[in-house]
């Protein structure tokens, strides 16, 4: 008696209906959810036969189930069924042979209530609409919806191409099932996230364009998540537009330290071929129209390729193209062109760009990208190269006077950091940026410890020294977005778009202890004091700097090396 109510009990214990059925079809065992369902209690089902308790539509629909379990066939199939209270459930139905020495006596039932996915499921078939509408809307991008189970309910977009895919090859499959192992692996915990109620952003590069990707959970009108849904979209212009802009700091960096021609050259030829995704980028620097040099040539200038450049009548290089007329030209290079197009086709390039540079109104040379495969080169590549090239000729037109250059590039001849100048007009912007985004923008004001007495004891050179092993440490820490500059002696200060306080904080914190961890030659240890402001703490962004300036005063009080953040009074 009590082995029979230990077993009921655990019976009842388990989710959905369990039950056991002798060959005869009566019932042996039953748990407490069949009372829910058909209004038996677990005492009353012991030899009833399963037409009394299911009914006789349910007994006829389910018997061919039953037939094979007693044949010891095990049997899964989805039932809908309407309970006591008159609801409607979604079921689905596993009868298992009970098997004693060898002989079937019977079967078990196990009947798991599917009923909250099945709704979410039709949930999301009545959205498709709705969806796809939403993908349609999207100019550059698509939309993946799938539900709970990871299975792409809807797949649409124009880029969804650019990843390799057709809707056809993603509904109605799971993510293992659509992509390769690899891919899965990487996409299917951002999935769960999503199913969990998270927001997953990342980026993703596909050859020559980049995609933002955003996994997000999709609920229902009480606030239960029942799918996910992943929005992509090319961001690949203002992708190119923030790397362009790094790359020509690092650039006017480099020219403020009177760098050699042909060292900045290299430099500019290896943004260009991680800002572009091309396969092979050169400066080119013409001495007539028939003639030019190889300056620099990225990742490396292959041996078939000769640094001295004649560019014959028949040459349709995209770098002749310009040479010869003065504008930006893209080509596809032909099999039987010889010169520099065919040394090229030989490095299995079919595809060039080039953007003139000039100086004082006459042409000097050229930047130029070539490629394996031809749309990788497109016109609106070409429009960015040449916006470029217009912003680099100063660079390597006039580096002989490279005070100049400083001047205009507003670069700090000792760290390399933008100045005080650069500093305004480069704050003025985002503050303007955040006021029509109404995203957050903080600042960073930095002050080395005790510098003075660096200066006392070392003397200046050496101090000098540790304030550009101190530019190159913050350098580290900052993203590429964001501007770092040297405001006076030993003064920075940091500017982070789209960031909060506490985001900020933790940057100041990381650059801080990037310093205190850091052994400088002849001096050893120096330390950071940082006071940080956010748009989100005060009312006029007018008041960042001298908020943040407040706060760095605050660190300084307390005890220097340390950081402060500017925090709003109540109002």
């Amino acid at each position: 008696m009590r082995s029979a109510e230990a077993a009921l009990a655990v019976l009842d214990g388990l989710p959905g209906l369990v039950a056991l059925w002798d060959r005869d079809l009566r019932n042996v065992l039953a748990n407490r959810a069949y009372q829910d369902y058909f209004g038996y209690a677990p005492e009353a089902m012991p030899g009833l036969h399963i037409r009394e308790v299911l009914g006789e539509k349910l007994f006829q629909a389910n018997r061919s189930y039953m037939e094979l379990a007693l044949q010891g066939e095990e049997q899964l199939f989805d039932r809908t069924l309407v309970d006591q209270q008159g609801r409607t459930r979604h079921t689905q139905a596993s009868y298992v042979p009970h098997i004693v020495d060898g002989k079937v006596e019977g079967f078990f039932v196990l009947v798991t209530d599917m009923t909250d996915r099945v709704e979410a499921e039709q949930t999301l078939r009545r959205s498709a609409k709705q969806y796809r509408a939403l993908a349609a809307s999207i100019p550059g991008g698509f939309v993946l919806l799938f539900d709970s189970q990871l299975r792409f309910q809807i797949a649409e977009g124009s880029e969804l191409a650019s990843f390799g895919y057709r809707p056809q090859d993603l509904e109605g499959k799971t993510v293992s099932e659509a992509f390769d192992p690899g891919l899965a692996a990487d996409l299917e915990p951002r999935y769960r996230r999503a199913l969990g109620g998270e927001l997953t952003v990342w980026t993703q590069r596909v050859r020559d364009r980049v995609f933002s990707l955003r996994a997000a959970p999709v609920a229902d009108a009480d606030g239960t998540v029942f799918a996910g849904m992943v929005i992509a979209q090319d961001v690949t212009v203002q992708h190119r537009a923030e790397a362009l802009q790094a790359a020509l700091r690092e650039i006017a960096t480099a020219v403020a330290r009177a760098e050699p021609i042909d060292r900045v050259s290299a430099q500019i030829a290896n943004s260009l071929t991680a800002i572009f995704n091309a396969d092979t980028a050169a400066v080119v620097k013409f001495s007539d129209p028939d003639h030019g040099e190889i300056i620099s040539m990225a990742p490396v200038q292959p041996d078939t390729v000769s640094a001295s450049l004649t560019f014959g009548p028949e040459d349709w290089s995209a770098t002749a193209q310009v040479a010869k007329t003065g504008l930006p030209a893209l080509v596809g290079y032909r099999q039987q062109d010889a010169g520099l197009v065919g040394a090229l086709r030989a490095e299995g390039l079919v595809a060039g760009a080039a953007a003139p540079i000039r100086h004082q109104g006459q042409l000097w040379g050229a930047i130029a990208l070539a490629a394996h495969e031809a749309d990788q080169l497109t016109s609106e590549v070409l429009e960015q190269l040449a916006k470029f090239a217009e912003l680099v000729e100063l660079t390597l037109t006039n580096l002989t006077a490279w005070s100049t250059l400083t001047a205009q590039a507003a670069t700090d001849p000792l760290t390399g950091l933008s100045n005080r100048r650069a500093l305004d007009d480069h704050l003025a912007r985002e503050q303007e940026t955040a006021r029509l985004t109404h995203e957050p923008l903080s600042v960073i004001a930095m002050d080395l410890d005790h510098f003075k007495e660096v200066n006392d004891t070392h003397g200046h050179a050496v101090g000098d020294r540790v304030l550009t092993e101190v530019a190159a440490i913050l350098t580290s820490v900052a993203r590429k977005s964001e501007i770092l500059a040297r405001i006076g002696g030993e003064e920075f200060l940091w500017v982070l778009p789209r960031t909060d306080t506490a985001s900020a904080t933790l940057a100041a914190e990381r650059a801080r202890a990037a310093i205190a961890g850091h052994h400088f030659d002849e001096v050893g240890r120096v330390t950071l004091s940082c006071g940080v402001c956010s748009t989100d703490d005060v009312e006029n962004p007018q008041l960042l700097l001298a908020e943040a300036d407040a706060a760095l005063y605050a660190a300084k009080q307390a005890g220097r090396n340390q950081v402060v953040a500017h925090r709003s009074r109540p109002h």
